[in-house]
């Protein structure tokens, strides 16, 4: 059985198939919003840390 081909309802027997094709979509959802997540999660620190050293900068000078 091909990955992207779906096995025929007729032949019976293919119902984990489907259950296996419903968990790998859910999993992959679940891992796509928890990548842009930290993603997010990522650039709010960076642009954080970039205000804080301009403002030790500015306090410096």
């Amino acid at each position: 059985m091909d990955i992207f081909t779906f096995p025929d309802k007729a032949a019976g027997g293919f119902g984990y198939a489907y259950l296996a094709m419903a968990v790998l979509f859910i999993v992959a959802k679940i891992t796509l919003s928890k990548l842009k997540k930290a993603d997010k999660k990522a650039k709010e620190e960076v642009a954080r840390i970039e205000m804080e050293m301009k403002h030790e900068n500015l306090n410096q000078n």
